[in-house]
């Protein structure tokens, strides 16, 4: 239960719209020229059989001019003009077309990153906590790794702790001071500061980098969407344990003396270490990310 890791894999997978205006617009524009523009039927004059009248020795009557007697059949091109400009439907405005902005290579991300990153609000002089080096693949990796219930020191996503773990020995046996579990509260306070909304829309603008970077881990065939989701499940179900649970020195490296606690993964061991309402405050925000990630 080494203390170099428990900031940063408790934060990763929180780190993580469709736009249906335009499309109805487009829908409804689309019908109304529909509308304006197809074939009117062309009009039906009906022209009555003038009967036979009987021989008479009157003289016979002059006759009738049977064409002016009839309205002229309109014109179909001409009707179709007429109506048209007569129609009184109001079309939608033309939707403005906004050209979206290419993302850089993988590679060359980082700078990108940050910016968008930073552009979120955070809580005040939070943001300074994020790592703004290979933020894409540093984000990838941990989220694969804690799927699998593992933690990766390597590539956190987060500065270290700015205090120092402490336990508190009583008699042969040692405690983990509920003081530790304050340590984490900026990392908190910083993941549930920005609106959620707006974290999914940048993930979702990300998400080319981060399905690249996912393949380059050796999943041709799989999704990067998918994995968080598995990741934010083996969060949730990590057991609550009581605070100020029982340690056990091994060498320079504490270990929980509850052998149930300890063969715990790595990922759950860690959420142990937040404190019980530090985990569930995690679980919430998790539980509420879930969904919205998944689409």
């Amino acid at each position: 239960m080494s203390d170099r890791t428990p900031t940063h894999q408790t934060l990763n997978r929180t780190s993580t719209s469709n736009w249906i205006g335009p499309v109805v617009a487009v829908i409804l524009l689309a019908a109304g020229a529909w509308y304006l523009l197809k074939p009117e039927p062309a009009p039906i004059v009906v022209v009555e059989k003038t009967p036979t009248l009987p021989a008479v020795t009157q003289p016979e009557p002059e006759p009738v001019d049977v064409l002016s007697a009839q309205q002229e059949p309109e014109d179909e091109i001409s009707a179709q003009a007429a109506d048209a400009g007569t129609d009184t439907t109001v079309l939608p405005a033309e939707q403005e077309v906004v050209a979206t902005e290419p993302l850089p290579t993988l590679d060359e991300s980082d700078v990108y990153v940050q910016q968008k990153l930073l552009a979120l609000p955070w809580k005040a002089g939070l943001a300074s906590l994020f790592v703004n080096e290979e933020m894409i693949r540093r984000f990838v990796v941990q989220v694969d790794n804690i799927a699998q219930g593992r933690i990766v020191p390597e590539q956190a996503l987060f500065k270290g702790l700015a205090q120092d773990f402490k336990a508190q020995k009583n008699d042969q046996q040692y405690q983990l001071e509920i003081a530790n579990y304050k340590r984490y509260q900026r990392y908190l306070d910083l993941l549930e500061s920005a609106p959620k909304a707006e974290v999914v829309a940048l993930f979702n603008r990300l998400y080319p980098l981060l399905q690249q970077a996912y393949l380059e881990l050796g999943y041709p065939d799989a999704q990067f969407r998918d994995r968080v989701q598995q990741a934010i499940r083996l969060l949730l179900s990590a057991p609550e344990i009581a605070d100020e649970p029982r340690l056990a020195l091994e060498s320079v490296q504490y270990t929980f003396a509850d052998p149930e606690i300890e063969q715990l993964s790595m990922a759950h061991k860690q959420m142990v270490r937040l404190g019980l309402k530090n985990q569930q405050r995690l679980k919430l925000l998790l539980a509420a990310y879930q969904p919205l990630l998944a689409k």
